[in-house]
């Protein structure tokens, strides 16, 4: 009995040995999953500060501010969110799901923000231009995990949003559209 117990000791050494070695080509592993990017969240439309933004009443908690594409960010599909007709009490707040090829999307915030032309008045910095414009829509980007970020409009030398992305997002296929009915702020006193 004592030679069988060590045959099946060696057999269980390597069996234990054997699993997980670097030569495991099962090909119904699952893959690791995507890299966690800090900052990201579920995309909204009725987050507080998107909403008073718009004039509109949210007590939402708020959504982090636009910044710029994370390298290792890869968005599947957009979301935007923005105003439209209603009422004096109610406004209707238009969120649209589109997806498709984002290159175009993406190349779009990639332009470089222009540096605001100023001239020198007494001492300090002021801006020479201004401009007068639309409101872009609310945009998020998101990954196949469902975390979004909102990017950055680069704008040029007056302040002027560059519409590229805008128009690209545009283009691409509605997949979902939610109508929110939100309260209109009242005016202040």
């Amino acid at each position: 009995m004592g030679a069988s117990r060590i045959i099946v000791g060696l057999l269980a050494i390597g069996l234990t040995a054997g699993c997980g070695s670097s030569g495991d080509t099962d090909d119904t592993a699952e893959p690791a999953p995507p890299p966690t990017i800090p900052g990201l969240v579920e995309p909204t439309c009725l987050a507080g500060n998107l909403l008073a933004s718009a004039g509109l009443v949210g007590s939402a908690p708020p959504a982090p501010e636009p910044t710029s594409i994370p390298d290792d960010f890869e968005p599947v599909r957009v979301v935007t969110c923005e105003g439209s007709d209603g009422t004096d009490e109610n406004a209707t707040w238009i969120e649209e799901h589109r997806q498709g090829d984002l290159s175009a999307v993406l190349a779009g915030y990639e332009l470089p923000t222009d540096p605001l032309k100023t001239t020198r008045i007494n001492g300090v910095d002021q801006r020479t231009c201004y401009i007068d414009q639309m409101t872009p829509p609310i945009v998020w980007l998101v990954d196949t995990q469902g975390l979004a970020m909102r990017p950055e409009l680069p704008t040029g030398e007056c302040g002027e949003y560059k519409w590229v992305a805008i128009n690209a997002i545009r283009a691409l296929p509605v997949t979902e559209t939610i109508s929110h009915m939100i309260p209109v702020a009242a005016p202040p006193p």
